[in-house]
Formats: structure tokens, sequence, C-alpha cells
């Protein structure tokens, strides 16, 4: 089974954490459950079912501009697994559960869009 969801605008990177998490650890932790739940909602929109494990997990990320590194970006992945965790459409983000032996598990493609970023999420069982 293959499903796919998309993520408006940009998800916040991993100097956006560290930059909350400097300030209070609390803002930090609250900006990664309001940032799970718009995930969540995202998802749910789409309809996405529960699925079987393993599962590959394909993420493009569409940026308004270049100025981020790519392996900030990639940080929110984080997030997108903890709300897929949390809604019961994937059991877990272990190793069992992302990827299986001869595959990857998560894959990443980087794009611009000056006018529409956003973030499209692609799952499908293997």
């Amino acid at each position: 089974m293959k499903q796919s969801f998309e993520i408006p605008g940009r998800l916040p990177g991993l100097n956006e954490y560290t930059s909350e998490n400097r300030t209070h650890p609390m803002r930090a932790a609250k900006q990664k459950h309001n940032t799970e739940d718009m995930i969540k909602w995202c998802a749910k929109a789409a309809h996405i079912k529960p699925m079987r494990s393993p599962i590959h997990v394909h993420i493009k990320w569409i940026e308004p501009n270049m100025r981020r590194d790519k392996d900030n970006i990639r940080f929110a992945v984080k997030y997108i697994l903890d709300a897929l965790v949390s809604l019961g459409t994937i059991k877990d983000d272990g190793w069992k559960q992302i990827g299986g032996r001869r595959h990857p598990g998560i894959t990443d493609e980087y794009m611009v869009n000056k006018s529409n970023p956003r973030v499209v999420v692609e799952l499908e069982e293997l």
C-alpha cells in the first residue's frame, strides 16, 4: 500500500529547535508538540490509514530558498515519524518498522519553490 500527504510551509529545523532549547527546554518541547500536532492534522486530512511494517518513507522537502542546509532541514523527519507513531499509522519508528534488509528506510529529495514551500511525505509498505 502507498499513501502520501502534504504539510504546508516548512517545518522547524535543527537550528530552530536548538535555539528554542537554549532559551528554555520547555519551549523546545512545546515547539515539538505543536509541530507534531500540525503534521497529524495534515495526515488525518489526507485519510492516512495504519500500515504494516516495514515501510519506506520518502520525503520531498520543498523549501522557499536554499538558505538552510539539508541536514538542518532533514532534522524534521523526527517530528514526522513521531507524529505517525502517535497517530497509529506506524507501530514504531525503529529499525524493524522503517526500512528492510535491503532498503534504506528513509529517503529524501530537496527542491525549491518560492511560492509554495511544503513537505510531501510518501509512505510505502515493503
